[in-house]
């Protein structure tokens, strides 16, 4: 009894952890249940590199203090929420959150800190 009791705490972590950001594996068709009306500081519909993540993504949520210093800065991205638009995954072959996207093609995947992901925006933002 206790061996599946175990197991059972066992399933359940890692069903926890494995849902903590988006893949797309894991796509929804349904908008995220966390959706908020709120504008990020660091968003702009003219910027040259996308942002695509989602209201779920715990990565995605740690990366706003990155985005908000960057953009006190001057930085901009254009927001790409693949939690609220499922398509945005075949269509610009996402294959995690956060990823971010400039004009050229380039790809830059996964949670980013503060220096690499100016350097990265200083080069994409031209």
């Amino acid at each position: 009894m206790k061996k599946i009791i175990l197991l059972s705490i066992l399933v359940a972590s890692l069903f926890l952890i494995g849902a903590g950001c988006q893949s797309k594996n894991s796509q929804s068709a349904t908008p995220a249940a966390t959706e908020t009306s709120e504008v990020a500081p660091y968003f702009s519909e003219d910027a040259k590199v996308m942002y695509f993540y989602s209201d779920e993504c715990t990565w995605c949520q740690k990366e706003k203090d990155v985005l908000n210093e960057l953009s006190n800065e001057g930085y901009k991205l254009k927001p790409m929420n693949v939690g609220k638009d499922p398509a945005l995954w075949d269509e610009y072959k996402i294959e995690g959150t956060p990823t971010f996207i400039a004009q050229n093609g380039d790809r830059l995947s996964g949670y980013q800190e503060k220096d690499p992901l100016r350097e990265w925006l200083k080069q994409h933002q031209q």
